[in-house]
Formats: structure tokens, C-alpha cells, sequence
């Protein structure tokens, strides 16, 4: 909708009232009564149009103002992406010559005075003599925060942790967390979704907006029959949750607010309790199933001219941004050559040119990566073929 003047809408007023009464043409004049009700309904129509014209883009995604991107998207059954806090793998190892019990509870890791990782046990876990298991600790804060790997670190907890347990930790590099959605990754996610206003949807946004998850996305079997997917069973009018982060026991009053349903169970489920007395039992247990993995290789076709870069440095820059780009941790629907070729141009490496690229599933050459619901895209290899070399 375009915005008029109060001049402009006059002018067309007169103009087509001219065309009426041709040859003759009305008096543009104070005296003139017919002119003065032009006038009044001008003024009139300026301010109804510049009315419709705010509302339009009151609620248009594109033309909107940055305040109103939030009333807007809750139109559409959506929400801001948060950005998501860094992860950091836990290892806590039982020097001991028994079992023993790491109790549930919150433990905390304090990288520095300003950098806190946090985990939660869900239930009193039993480590036996010499063995491991493995946290992924959220940092307190969004963004990135990368941890070097350390063989010993110290762990706090309000629970007793027993003196037989040692905590060690990995680097972090493909745990690192993201920034909050821009204005502009925001319009145009809105301007792109189809499916708001779906409770579903909804809760996915919710749980991928909780700091301690990288991810969420949810199956729904909405029918009267069970359905496979994934090779995963799902009966009628149950969900499948799959996640990446660190789950946590307040998940289950946010999963019970969006819906109430049964969810699958699979071998590496984490089960956390809603406890409510409506239930007979006292509560529903909500399973929660990791991410699986979809793996690809990548093959780079590309020439350099070592007078600018040397081989080797242009193709640890080009392996370390794609091992950067596709994260592990986050869900995608498709990866596409594109995707590469895009990471790989904008390094902007000086002698490198990009002549190709190709994908491969389990060594068979593919147009693009399928990647279902409950997996994750993870780049397993790059490979590359240096054309130009005699």
C-alpha cells in the first residue's frame, strides 16, 4: 500500500471531477463549496490511508519496525531464536578400586571468574571401578566460549561428590555456541515459514531457544496407526524428541505446557519426570532421544598458485571453516554443494580458485544430503584434488 499526501489525493479528486464535468473544469478556490468538500474528504481519506498504511506494515515482516518483529512473529506461532550457550564434554572417571555413586544433582564447572559450565545429573548414577562417564556442561552465558582440553579439573557440587572421582574435559571446538538471531535472520525466517501456529513447531522453538540445548526437532505421528521413521517405530498420537545439549529435569513442565502425549522410548533415551497430580501414577515421563548422525565426505576440486598461498596452508584453511560450518550439534534439513562452495568462497584465499565440488553417503556420489529429523549432518572427511599440477 502506498502512502498518500493530503495534496495528492486532492489533485486526483479534481482531476477526475474535471473529467465529469469536461470541457469544463472546476474552481480550485476557498469560494468554491464543492472544492472545500473535496478539501474535507481529502483530509479525510489521508488519514484512513495513512492508517492502513502504518498496520500494513505494522505486521509485514519485511517492512515492519525492529520493535515490532516480536508481535509479529507471535502471530505467526514463533519466536525469536536465542542463541544457543557452549558446550563442553565432561568425563567423570572413577580412579577408585569400587563403585561408586555420583549423586543427581547440578554440578558446576568454573572455567574463570567470569565463564561458568554447568550439568545435571538426572538420577544417582553408579560408575564402576576404572570407568568413565560422560557430561556435556552448558555454559551459564550465550555465545562462544572455547575450553582447551585438561586432563584434571575442578568440579563443585551442593551434592557429596565422592574423592574417588576425577573430572577431566576435551576441547570444545565443535561444542562452541551461537549468537542470538539477527533482525535480518529473523524477517526472513518468518517471511520463509509455512507451518506456524503448530503446537508442535511451537515447542521446538521453545526447547531449541532453552541455553543448554544446541537443538531440537520433534516427530509426530498424528494418526490412528504406527509409522516408521528413520527406522524408529512411532504408535499413534505419540512424539519422537530428538536433542542435542544437555538435557535438564525443568524440561519436562516446559515439554507438559506445549503437549501431553506419549514419547518413544529408544536404547539411548534420557527420561526426565513431569510430576503432576492430575496423573495417576503422580507423573509422565517424557523421553528425550540424541541426535544421530548422517555422515558425508566432501571432495574440493580446486587449483592454487603457490606464489600467493602454499598448498598446504590453503587446504588447512579450506578443512578447518567446513569442519566449522557443519557443526555436529545442529540439524539441517539438506546439504547442498552450494553450502560448501559458499564456506569455501568466502574465505577469499589469495591464488585459490574453487572449480567444484562433490558430496558422497557411504562412498556413493550424491547431488545433496538428505538429513532427516533425527539425525545431524556430520562431515566425516574432506578430500581434496588439486587440478593444475604437472
Amino acid at each position: 500500500m502506498t502512502l498518500l499526501s493530503f495534496d495528492e489525493i486532492l489533485t486526483v479528486l479534481c482531476d477526475k471531477f474535471d473529467e465529469l464535468i469536461a470541457p469544463k473544469k472546476i474552481s480550485r478556490s476557498n469560494t468554491n463549496i464543492i472544492y472545500l468538500i473535496f478539501k474535507a474528504i481529502s483530509k479525510g481519506l489521508e488519514i484512513i490511508n495513512s492508517v492502513c498504511v502504518v498496520l500494513s506494515n505494522k505486521f509485514d515482516p519485511a517492512k515492519c519496525d525492529a520493535t515490532d518483529l516480536n508481535s509479529v512473529a507471535s502471530l505467526v506461532g514463533t519466536e525469536r531464536l536465542q542463541g544457543s550457550a557452549s558446550g563442553l564434554h565432561i568425563l567423570a572417571t572413577n580412579n577408585g578400586d569400587s563403585a561408586v555413586t555420583l549423586l543427581a544433582g547440578l554440578y558446576t564447572y568454573e572455567f574463570d571468574a567470569d565463564t561458568k559450565f554447568v550439568f545435571e545429573v538426572l538420577e544417582d548414577t553408579e560408575i564402576e571401578a576404572g570407568n568413565y562417564i560422560t557430561y556435556i556442561a552448558m555454559s551459564e552465558q550465550i555465545g562462544s566460549y572455547p575450553v582447551t582440553a585438561q586432563s584434571d579439573i575442578e568440579v563443585a557440587s551442593p551434592r557429596v561428590i565422592p574423592s574417588d572421582i576425577k573430572f577431566s574435559c576435551t576441547n570444545n571446538s565443535a561444542l562452541l555456541g551461537t549468537a542470538p538471531e539477527s533482525d535480518l535472520e529473523f524477517r526472513k525466517r518468518i517471511l520463509n515459514k509455512y507451518d506456524g501456529q503448530d503446537s508442535i513447531v511451537e515447542l521446538e522453538t521453545t526447547l531449541r531457544n532453552l541455553p543448554y540445548l544446541f537443538d531440537c526437532r520433534i516427530k509426530f505421528n498424528n494418526t490412528l496407526v504406527s509409522e516408521t521413521y528413520d527406522g524408529i517405530t512411532i504408535p499413534p498420537f505419540t512424539a519422537c524428541i530428538f536433542y542435542s545439549g544437555s538435557p535438564r529435569s525443568e524440561m519436562a513442565g516446559i515439554i507438559a505446557n506445549k503437549i501431553i502425549c506419549p514419547t518413544v522410548e529408544l536404547a539411548d533415551s534420557v527420561a526426565i519426570e513431569y510430576v503432576n497430580d492430575v496423573f495417576v501414577s503422580g507423573s509422565h515421563t517424557f523421553y528425550l532421544n540424541p541426535f544421530s548422525t548422517t555422515d558425508f565426505k566432501v571432495d574440493v576440486i580446486y587449483k592454487v598458485d603457490e606464489q600467493l598461498t602454499s598448498n598446504y596452508d590453503a587446504k588447512a584453511k579450506m578443512r578447518t571453516a567446513l569442519f566449522q560450518y557443519f557443526l555436529p550439534e545442529v540439524h539441517q534439513d539438506y546439504v547442498r554443494e552450494d553450502d560448501v562452495y559458499n564456506v569455501l568462497e568466502s574465505l577469499n584465499i589469495a591464488g585459490v580458485t574453487i572449480l567444484g565440488v562433490n558430496l558422497t553417503v557411504n562412498d556413493e556420489p550424491v547431488d545433496y544430503v538428505e538429513v532427516p529429523l533425527s539425525r545431524i549432518a556430520r562431515l566425516e572427511d574432506v578430500e581434496f584434488t588439486r587440478e593444475g599440477v604437472n
